[in-house]
């Protein structure tokens, strides 16, 4: 089958919001098909479905995984996205903010031509990711976006089913970033390509906001309550950045954080 856009890691909160925007344009793959550490099974699928355009979602995303098993982090998030790149096709791939550190007390976010710092092994993966994508081809897209939700996964499904079910939630109050609804970025990853975009781009809802606000503003349609948690209660593998609140310099704006929230309500709840 011939596409446009051939679409790795499909089967994930983003890629499914691709297909379901791009429909007979796109064609979406995933483990155990293509495996983008896997070179063979990636000419395969390129040789069958002759894209113009790779959009990778493919990603060892568990960020306490990565900071275990770097050797995986680094196999997936970067070198899987040279091997996409060494197909000759357009890439467009994803990353984080968490290449960012952030630190107590900032206020303004981070732009795309603001300096890197991982906050842990998968921003590193992540933002080498970007580099091999970038290098190979300066027409390339990358994207760094951040706590993606969608109809049932991220911490907005999971706020909202913790305080429907059980009538209190906790929620971290010391860290913050941007909320990102999964077809609002499908949708501006497309425009971004038909307007002939190039390079890096932030894309994620504004302000940023930390998972307390977020779950409190949930509060108002379910009732209950919000026990506010430190990363430190925790007591997970990977460090986290305090502030990683990401904007574009580039025109790109998604709607805000809280109209995300209220259409996502209003479609799945």
């Amino acid at each position: 089958m011939k596409a446009e856009y051939l679409i790795t890691g499909a089967a994930g909160q983003l890629g499914t919001a691709l297909l379901k925007l791009l429909g007979t344009n796109g064609v979406g793959t995933d483990l155990p098909e293509v495996d983008v550490t896997d070179p063979d099974s990636i000419r395969a699928a390129v040789d069958r479905i002759d894209p113009h355009w790779i959009i990778n979602c493919a990603a060892v995303v568990d960020v306490d995984l990565c900071q275990r098993k770097p050797d995986l982090a680094f196999k997936v998030n970067r070198y899987g996205v040279r091997n996409l790149a060494s197909t000759g096709r357009k890439l467009l791939t994803i990353s984080t903010d968490h290449v960012f550190t952030g630190f107590k007390g900032q206020k303004k976010p981070f732009l795309e031509g603001d300096a890197t710092s991982s906050a842990n092994v998968y921003g590193e993966s992540k933002l080498l990711g970007e580099a091999e994508a970038l290098d190979a081809n300066p027409e390339n897209i990358v994207i760094r976006t951040s706590w993606m939700f969608s109809s049932m996964q991220g911490l907005i499904p999971f706020f909202w089913k913790s305080l429907s079910e059980d009538g209190e939630v906790k929620a971290v109050h010391d860290q913050i970033a941007c909320l990102t609804f999964a077809p609002d970025l499908a949708k501006a990853i497309i425009d971004i390509i038909s307007h002939g975009g190039k390079g890096l781009y932030h894309i994620a809802s504004e302000p940023g906001v930390t998972p307390a606000q977020a779950a409190e503003k949930l509060v108002e349609f379910t009732g209950g309550s919000v026990k506010d948690i430190s990363w430190s209660d925790l007591d997970l593998d990977a460090p986290r950045p305090v502030y990683s609140e990401i904007a574009s310099s580039r025109g790109i704006q998604l709607p805000t954080v809280w109209d995300a929230v209220e259409r996502w309500r209003k479609l799945y709840v």
